[in-house]
């Protein structure tokens, strides 16, 4: 008995002190203070204030455990509601039951199951089947919970992300991951009304967090190094890039990092719905292919599909394969349909260049693309001191010019109070663009009408990629509202004590034009507004999920021949 309780007492004293959870929190929130550009618009609109600390500070201290602090530090940065910044605890542990859902008309529906792991002999449920209770709450409740843990731009990819997270914890975001039982106990409403209980096992690897200490009480005295930026490999060909460009090349990140398990064909070249007989498939089987592409006759109407499911090259720089495959294609479905869907639901985002010369490959005329308002750093201003430099030995003059003139906003917009610069242009010296040209002039893209298909998961460079076509009237948006991820992602080590990290961002996106969204003031802005549809379609029901998406593709096709004037 004395050997428990001093095993028990010795548990207790390594967890962190309330003053050590304090000055960790500080340290997580003068990262933001310093880093992050969208705080106004957050306290703003959104009616979360990062600068008051007072409360969070309070539940800090009163945690009992590290682990109900690291909550804390989660909540604390979810309160942003933003997909790029967010929390991370430094662990690798991960739940698994083998079971995937996603929210499919207000309600946990099954999407995914598997076998091997769950036998249908013992789990008789199937996909479409509703899980209505979990570990014997009502599913919303834990949703919920999970949800406040970790938002995104758009409640509605928040609360689908927690039902991803439901059947498959990560401590990485999900702090009390550790303490998880041996078993889930889940109630399943199944398509006939009837209801069953069913207790599932837990598949756990990685190692658990389960504490922070033991540390010694923290002294006043001394110095600490923060950590600085994790680093991230953008692939060989960043070295190809001259050095005078790459400080822009972390802000042009645009990518959703958060791990979303079973989202199915998220960041996936192949669309989740199934086209109907008589679709002639052409990109999308080899290898080699970077793009899921088609055309399809209906109506005496040639209506040509192409999915980009991801604005992440192989290698960042690396786009002239893939860019090269889009123009053909395009040409393609110029000379062979008579309108076009273009496809960029469940896109996580990725490299905003690359997304930018998609565009001038697909809109036949000039138009404006985004800027970004960019907190400056110190280390950013650097950064383009020396771009400077380089470029004048290096560069071309307008290069020299351009970045001088970056240069000198940054340094205006450093000097005041947490300033931003105005709307910068992000991938070269204007928002001007032109159309893309072939080797003798031409015009290439896509002169007939464009059907562009959205959702909650059109993430970032897939937000920026929809506002440009819309506002350069070049397409027809059919879908739901995209995600709101209006800005690049950055990482650094946060919480001296933690050893967590924290992803940042410092822009905001400015689309071309004002837009009037319910529940925002008018503005140029992505961040949470999103990008609204022309066209409102759900894809996210039963009928939908049970019937590989074809009330979907019945849908959008009907949409895409409506585009010209005739019947489906």
């Amino acid at each position: 008995m004395v050997g428990v309780l001093v095993l028990a007492a010795s548990a207790v004293m390594a967890q962190l002190t309330p003053e050590q959870k304090a000055i960790d929190l500080q340290t997580i929130a003068s990262l933001y203070a310093k880093q992050y550009a969208p705080y106004e618009w957050k306290r703003d609109n959104l009616g979360f204030d990062l600068f008051d600390l007072r409360p969070w500070l309070e539940r800090a201290r009163q945690s009992k455990t590290d682990l109900e602090y690291l909550e804390v530090v989660a909540e604390y940065t979810a309160g942003l509601q933003d997909i790029h910044s967010y929390y991370v605890v430094n662990s690798d542990f991960v739940a698994d039951l083998h079971l995937y859902t996603d929210v499919y008309g207000g309600k946990v529906l099954i999407e995914q199951i598997d076998r091997a792991w769950m036998p249908a002999g013992r789990y008789d449920f199937a996909v479409g089947d509703e899980i209505v209770q979990f570990d014997g709450k009502p599913v919303a409740e834990v949703l919920r919970g999970i949800a406040k843990l970790s938002s995104f731009g758009n409640p509605r990819s928040t609360e689908r992300w927690a039902a991803d997270q439901l059947v498959y914890r990560q401590q990485a975001y999900l702090p009390r991951t550790a303490e998880l039982g041996e078993t889930a106990t889940i109630l399943v409403r199944r398509q006939d009304g009837s209801e069953k209980s069913y207790t599932i096992n837990w598949d756990k690897f990685g190692t658990p967090l389960t504490k922070l200490g033991p540390l010694p009480n923290f002294r006043l005295a001394g110095r600490d190094e923060r950590p600085g930026p994790v680093a991230e490999s953008a692939g060989a060909d960043e070295e190809t890039v001259p050095a005078y460009r790459k400080p822009w090349l972390a802000l042009q990140r645009h990518v959703n990092r958060r791990m979303v398990q079973s989202l199915r064909g998220f960041d996936a070249r192949d669309p989740v719905y199934r086209m109907p007989t008589g679709f002639v498939q052409r990109l999308g089987r080899l290898r080699t292919d970077y793009f899921y592409s088609g055309t399809y006759t209906t109506g005496g109407k040639r209506v040509g599909l192409i999915r980009i499911g991801t604005f992440t090259p192989n290698a960042l720089g690396a786009v002239a394969a893939p860019y090269n495959q889009f123009v053909q294609e395009i040409g393609f479905m110029k000379a062979n349909t008579d309108v076009l869907v273009v496809d960029v639901t469940r896109n996580a985002g990725g490299f905003a260049c690359y997304a930018e010369l998609l565009l001038q490959a697909l809109i036949p005329k000039p138009f404006q693309t985004i800027g970004v308002e960019v907190r400056p750093n110190l280390e950013l201003i650097r950064s383009f001191e020396f771009s400077v430099l380089d470029a004048q030995d290096f560069g071309e003059q307008w290069e020299v010019d351009l970045y001088s003139a970056l240069l000198k906003d940054m340094q205006t917009a450093y000097g005041e109070n947490r300033g931003r610069t105005g709307p910068l242009p992000l991938c070269g010296p204007s928002l001007d663009l032109e159309p893309a040209r072939d080797r003798t002039g031409a015009v290439l893209g896509f002169d007939k009408p464009i059907l562009l298909l959205t959702d909650e998961f059109s993430t970032s460079a897939g937000d920026t990629f929809a506002a440009v076509l819309q506002d350069a009237g070049a397409a027809t948006l059919f879908g739901y509202r995209t995600s709101g991820a209006g800005g690049n992602t950055e990482q650094f080590g946060a919480g001296f004590f933690s050893e967590g990290s924290a992803t940042v961002t410092q822009m905001l996106t400015v689309r071309p034009k004002m837009q009037a969204s319910p529940g925002f003031p008018a503005s140029r802005y992505v961040e949470n507004v999103g990008v609204r549809p022309d066209i409102e379609y759900d894809f996210q029901t039963r009928e939908n999920l049970t019937g590989n998406g074809a009330p979907f593709v019945d849908a959008f096709l009907k949409a895409a021949v409506g585009l010209l004037g005739g019947a489906n």
